[in-house]
C-alpha cells in the first residue's frame, strides 16, 4: 500500500512536471508553433500534403521536447522523409477509428435494448478510448524512437499507457481540457490547437523515455557493484 501510494503520487508530480515543462516550451517556441500549426492546419485542409504535415509538426515538437533547436528546416525534412509513412498510418488509424465507430453503432441499432448489448457498446467505447490514447502517444514514439517502424510505436504507446496510466491519464484530462477550450475558441485552435496535442505527447514521451534510461542506468550500476562486491569476497 505504501509502495502504492509513492507510486500514485510520483505519477502524479511527472504528470505536472511534464505540464510545467510543456507550457515554458510552447511560450518559448510560440512564434514558430503558431506559425506551424497554421500551416499544418491549412494541409490537412486540402488533404493530400496533411498527414506528412503532421509528422513536421511531431519532428519539431520532439526537438523542443529534447531542448533542441528548431527551424522551418527541419519541419520540411520531416514533412519529406515521412511523407509515405505519414499516409500509410493515416489510412490505417482511419480505418480503425471507422471499425470501432462502425461496431459501437451498429450493436445498438441491430440488437436495440437487449442487456448483453450494453455491455458491447461499452467494451467498444472502452476500446475508442484506449485508441485514443495510443493516439496521444505514437506520433511522439515515432519520432523520438530510432526504429521507425508504426508497429513498434504502437507497441510503445501501448506499452507506457499501460505502465503509466495516472501519468497519462492526468495529462488527457489536462489536454482534454486545453482542446475543449481552443475548439470553443476558434482562433486559438487555429494558432496552436495541433500544436498543444502534439507538444504534450511529445513532452510526455520524453519524459518517460528518460526515467526508463535512468532506471536502467540505476540498475546497471547495481549490478556493477554486486559483481565488485563478489569479486572482492
Amino acid at each position: 500500500m505504501i509502495f502504492a501510494h509513492h507510486y500514485n503520487t510520483s505519477s502524479m508530480v511527472d504528470a505536472f512536471r511534464v505540464v510545467v515543462k510543456t507550457f515554458k516550451d510552447i511560450w518559448g517556441e510560440m512564434f514558430n508553433l503558431v506559425l506551424m500549426n497554421v500551416f499544418t492546419l491549412l494541409c490537412l485542409v486540402v488533404v493530400i500534403p496533411g498527414p506528412p504535415a503532421l509528422m513536421g509538426l511531431y519532428a519539431v515538437c520532439n526537438r523542443i521536447a529534447n531542448d533542441y533547436a528548431v527551424s522551418w528546416e527541419h519541419y520540411f525534412a520531416a514533412f519529406r522523409q515521412h511523407f509515405r509513412k505519414g499516409w500509410l498510418y493515416a489510412i490505417a488509424a482511419s480505418v480503425v477509428t471507422a471499425l470501432i465507430v462502425l461496431n459501437f453503432w451498429w450493436y445498438g441499432a441491430t440488437f436495440g435494448d437487449e442487456v448483453w448489448v450494453q455491455w458491447v457498446r461499452g467494451a467498444w467505447l472502452a476500446a475508442a478510448f484506449f485508441w485514443l490514447v495510443v493516439n496521444f502517444y505514437v506520433f511522439a514514439f515515432y519520432m523520438e524512437q530510432q526504429d521507425r517502424r508504426w508497429r513498434v510505436a504502437l507497441r510503445n504507446s501501448a506499452l507506457v499507457a499501460g505502465a503509466n496510466p495516472l501519468f497519462t491519464l492526468t495529462l488527457l484530462v489536462i489536454v482534454g481540457i486545453l482542446m475543449l477550450l481552443s475548439l470553443a475558441i476558434t482562433p486559438l485552435f487555429v494558432l496552436l490547437g495541433l500544436s498543444i496535442w502534439a507538444m504534450f505527447g511529445s513532452e510526455a514521451v520524453v519524459n518517460r523515455v528518460n526515467v526508463y534510461r535512468k532506471r536502467m542506468e540505476l540498475q546497471a550500476s547495481a549490478t556493477g557493484e554486486q559483481h565488485g562486491h563478489k569479486r572482492e569476497v
